[in-house]
């Protein structure tokens, strides 16, 4: 079952909540007709991309995600919307920011702590990897520490 079949199949469950998709699946070519982000130039996600390498060599262990705001499932097809990055990291915040320092013109409008207020992205529902699991938002976040996942937001 491919991705956007399995979203199909979680669709009374989602309803208006959004949720997590890990960022390789989210951008995957497969489903880049279906997946918009709040930057979406082909250029400008090249640059994200270039942020993201230098996380994942400074962090092997970072995760990260893609944060939903809507979902819509119509006749023709599904359309994802997000506009947030949840990033699991030892790296500080401090130290994203630099990271962005070459790429202005893709650099978040905030990052912040999770830990600061965990219901700043909405309610998530479920949480979807490039492996193929499925799982449920509540259960996947109490595995985590809220201190190191950071929120990114473009707006």
């Amino acid at each position: 079952m491919n991705f956007i079949e399995v979203i199909t199949k979680y669709q009374d469950k989602i309803l208006d909540d959004g949720v997590l998709i890990e960022y390789n699946l989210f951008f995957s070519n497969l489903y880049k007709k279906y997946c918009r982000f709040a930057i979406d130039e082909k250029e400008e996600i090249e640059k994200l991309n270039d942020v993201i390498k230098k996380i994942r060599e400074s962090d092997k262990n970072a995760e990260i995600y893609v944060c939903t705001y809507g979902i819509d499932f119509m006749d023709d097809g599904i359309y994802i919307y997000a506009d947030t990055l949840w990033i699991n990291t030892t790296i500080d915040l401090e130290k994203i920011y630099t990271y962005f320092e070459n790429y202005r013109e893709v650099e978040p409008s905030d990052i912040v702590l999770l830990s600061e207020d965990e219901m700043i992205d909405g309610i998530m529902t479920l949480v979807f990897s490039s492996n193929g699991n499925v799982e449920d938002y509540k259960a996947f976040i109490q595995k985590k520490e809220l201190n190191k996942i950071k929120s990114l937001y473009w707006d």
